[in-house]
């Protein structure tokens, strides 16, 4: 098996290359390097550490998005996730991003903000897969109930997410966007959430497991799920309601009910 390539740079050292360019990615600017060093110093972050399946010539990171990267970070002698604002990215700062997340923390969903600043945002890290790589991964004895168990709370967590009022936004793909990590799914990256449009967590997430994503097959076998027509009618009965009575039918048509 091939190494993790991984690279560790302390704050003096981002202001040179290649360090400086995931700084201020997409494009060098040694003035907003400069800004943005003062930002990590207030919040604590002792170092970089470059590693990650996505890669920006040879420093390897957690993840790139259209509103910011995700680097690995030190900060008070731990580890987290630190986003770093795309100097492209079409918000001002991140307050917003924290905000939302911050929210979903209170109801027990996404990975736990720790601070924020104009262009970072950091966050508890998770060692992860994707739920569409664990769910192709599952095999051996009890596979139908894990799976299950996993389907359901990704359910629930959606259902909070509608109670509250507040739409993750990008849960009809939710490949990168739901993960596994500590025994159990998260639903992570919340720069797209909004709290001023109908939710639709729940509709959005079901459409994807149950029915038209790449694992729905797979999911829906898992689930014993042979006709889709009664999920899609309860479906588009929850979005029109949106009560817990109309939740209630769309677990007990998926098996999901408790006892």
């Amino acid at each position: 098996m091939q190494a993790i390539h991984s690279e560790r740079a302390t704050l003096d050292q981002l202001v040179r290359t290649p360090y400086v360019q995931i700084l201020t990615y997409p494009k060098i600017s040694l003035r907003a390097a400069k800004s943005r060093l003062k930002q990590l110093g207030q919040l604590g972050v002792e170092s970089l550490t470059f590693e990650g399946r996505a890669k920006v010539g040879r420093l390897g990171l957690l993840g790139i998005g259209t509103v910011g990267v995700v680097v690995r970070c030190t900060a008070g002698g731990a580890d987290y996730a630190l986003k770093i604002r795309r100097t492209d990215a079409n918000r001002p700062s991140m307050a917003e991003e924290y905000a939302l997340t911050s929210f979903a923390n209170r109801l027990g969903i996404g990975a736990p903000v720790r601070g924020h600043t104009k262009d970072f945002l950091l966050m508890k890290l998770l060692d992860y897969v994707e739920f569409s790589d664990w769910i192709r991964q599952l095999k051996g004895e009890g596979t139908r109930m894990l799976a299950r168990e996993m389907v359901h709370e990704v359910l629930n967590q959606c259902r909070k997410l509608d109670i509250m009022g507040l739409d993750h936004g990008q849960l009809s793909n939710l490949r990168k966007h739901v993960v596994v990590a500590e025994g159990r799914p998260w639903i992570i990256d919340f720069e797209s959430a909004s709290r001023s449009r109908k939710p639709s967590n729940v509709t959005s997430a079901a459409q994807y497991l149950l029915i038209g994503g790449k694992i729905s097959p797979l999911t829906r076998r898992l689930l014993g799920l042979k006709d889709t027509g009664p999920v899609l009618r309860l479906l588009r009965e929850y979005k029109h309601r949106l009560d817990d009575f109309a939740y209630a039918e769309l677990l007990e048509e998926l098996k999901l009910a408790s006892d």
